[in-house]
């Protein structure tokens, strides 16, 4: 739907980045500081460095610039379940990659995190239904790889393990934790026995 165009970077012929492209981890930064919605289009323009009104020539609206960076967020997490490096691995060993990945994401990308868990009700309706639409991949994604380790029931929406990995960094990130504490954690949670197959109903 959206293919994140407002935080593709915009070059002009002289192969320069625009003020816009480059000054897009300000308005990251305001958007997470702050909230969307406290954010007024004049001080948006500000952290970008233009005019209020040529954001429109970048963007139609701030709620798309919004849109771009959860959508980056999502598109970031599916690319995790990347089956050509996982081939030879085992159905746990890959769940132990994907969480070596996310927490890595969260050490890159931090303010993405919080836009996703904490903006995403700012984002129109249409808007809103492209993001769950990428959520639900991605649980999709994690559901099946329970499923092939034997961690959870197939057909089963595996929404707790969905909200662990969205929301669980943030949390850890307040805590005195290393990589490999922050990893184990995550997998012990992904592991217990509330993932363990469900009897049929």
């Amino acid at each position: 739907m959206n293919t994140a165009k407002c935080v593709e970077p915009t070059t002009f012929s002289g192969g320069t980045v625009s003020r816009f492209s480059r000054n897009l981890p300000k308005a990251l930064e305001l958007f997470a500081e702050r909230g969307f919605a406290q954010v007024s289009l004049r001080e948006l323009a500000n952290h970008l460095e233009i005019s209020p009104g040529s954001i429109y020539n970048h963007c139609s609206s701030k709620d798309e610039l919004l849109l771009d960076f959860i959508e980056e967020h999502y598109l970031a997490l599916l690319s995790l379940f990347n089956h050509r490096k996982q081939r030879k691995k085992s159905p746990k060993d890959i769940l132990q990659a994907i969480v070596l990945g996310v927490d890595s994401l969260y050490e890159t990308h931090p303010l993405h995190f919080r836009l996703a868990t904490r903006d995403v009700g700012c984002l129109k309706p249409k808007q809103q239904l492209y993001i769950e639409q990428l959520r639900q991949q991605f649980g999709q994604q994690l559901n099946a790889l329970l499923c092939a380790a034997g961690l959870s029931a197939p057909g089963h929406a595996n929404i707790p393990a969905v909200e662990l990995l969205e929301h669980l960094p943030i949390w850890l990130a307040g805590h005195s934790l290393d990589r490999p504490q922050r990893c184990a954690m995550l997998m012990r949670l992904l592991t217990a026995p509330a993932h363990t197959p469900f009897p049929p109903r």
